[in-house]
């Protein structure tokens, strides 16, 4: 049996077969793909770019909830970067509070932040029955929300940084420039007027992709597959006309020691700026911990991250001063899976 299950994987995984025609496959409206080409391959020219670049990512861990409420610790980490130098750092920390609260004729859940909450992040309320949050046909977890409010705030310290003037002449965002949760777009809008104004670049680099070949094919896999530069970046993928996704998409395989190839998406009104600061980040891509991926998503990941053991210590903090018998019946009520794991 075994040997039967090694012999389908690696009939799925074995192959990237791009022969043929093969095109990328987006999911939802406003793609027109282009055919996979081998003289879209470019070589990356690494540069120092004089250029000051903050890496923003985000966390966040819950440390108490029920099914009617969720308070989450919230932390965003930007790192900015001159020449592979850094120079300066800033981290918000602030609790978001979810609760359910009941509408005309469904339920609702409303945030509010307590601490210092970063500028231009919005106390918001989620339908809970929003598809953009939801797991398949049943109600979202209000947990759920605690994680769109987590990319609410990476998108508001990104716009504080290119509104501070002299911090930064880009910005790398942790993941992609697509708004597809339920308020983002409001919040990826004015990012990405500001970056505009300020004539700071946007760009977004995500650790995985999701897109796929018409041939059922991992793309990232495919192009990879494609490619005997030892660095290089792939383009044009596709023409975007989605309100939601002002971006061009490019693949990347920044170092030649690397198995990786990531996607990153720039605005699309700076897709001029593209071969520079893809070149720019191939310079922070040679840590020995990671090669091939940007230093400065590194360190910003570590400044955002929230940990165990700071979550199990907030919890066992808050239980104390919240001694309350509907408070523990509330909790009591979805922690089933807590107290399985310990058995």
């Amino acid at each position: 049996m075994h040997d039967e299950i090694i012999k389908k994987i690696l009939e799925y995984a074995g192959s990237d077969d791009v022969s043929g025609e093969t095109y990328p496959v987006f999911s939802g409206e406003g793609y027109k793909t282009f055919k996979i080409e081998p003289g879209n391959f470019h070589r990356i020219k690494k540069q120092v770019s004089g250029r000051k670049i903050a890496f923003i990512d985000g966390g966040n861990a819950q440390g108490i909830g029920s099914s009617n409420f969720s308070l989450s610790l919230m932390r965003v980490g930007c790192v900015c970067y001159l020449d592979g130098k850094k120079i300066a750092y800033k981290k918000n920390n602030f609790f978001a509070l979810i609760n359910s609260a009941a509408g005309s004729d469904e339920i609702f859940y409303e945030a509010s932040f307590y601490g210092v909450a970063p500028d231009f992040l919005e106390a918001e309320a989620f339908d809970s029955m929003d598809k953009t949050l939801m797991l398949g046909m049943n109600r979202a977890y209000i947990n759920g929300g605690a994680n769109a409010i987590r990319r609410f705030a990476e998108l508001s310290v990104a716009r504080t940084a290119s509104e501070t003037n002299g911090f930064c002449d880009a910005i790398v965002l942790d993941g992609n420039l697509l708004a597809s949760i339920t308020h983002e777009k409001k919040h990826m809008d004015g990012l990405q007027e500001s970056c505009s104004k300020n004539n700071v670049i946007l760009a977004a680099l995500s650790k995985t992709s999701s897109l796929f070949t018409d041939k059922a094919k991992p793309l990232s896999a495919a192009l990879g597959g494609l490619c005997n530069m030892p660095s290089w970046f792939y383009n044009p993928v596709a023409e975007i006309s989605n309100p939601c996704h002002k971006a061009e998409i490019f693949f990347a395989k920044f170092h030649g020691k690397s198995r990786h190839v990531f996607r990153l998406d720039i605005l699309n009104s700076q897709k001029e700026h593209a071969e520079d600061i893809i070149g720019a980040l191939a310079g922070y891509c040679s840590d020995p911990i990671f090669p091939g991926y940007p230093y400065g998503l590194i360190e910003a990941d570590r400044v955002s991250r929230v940990s165990n053991e700071e979550r199990e210590s907030l919890k066992a903090m808050f239980m104390l001063k919240l001694r309350n018998r509907a408070i523990e019946d509330c909790i009591s009520s979805s922690d089933v899976h807590g107290i399985l794991d310990k058995i």
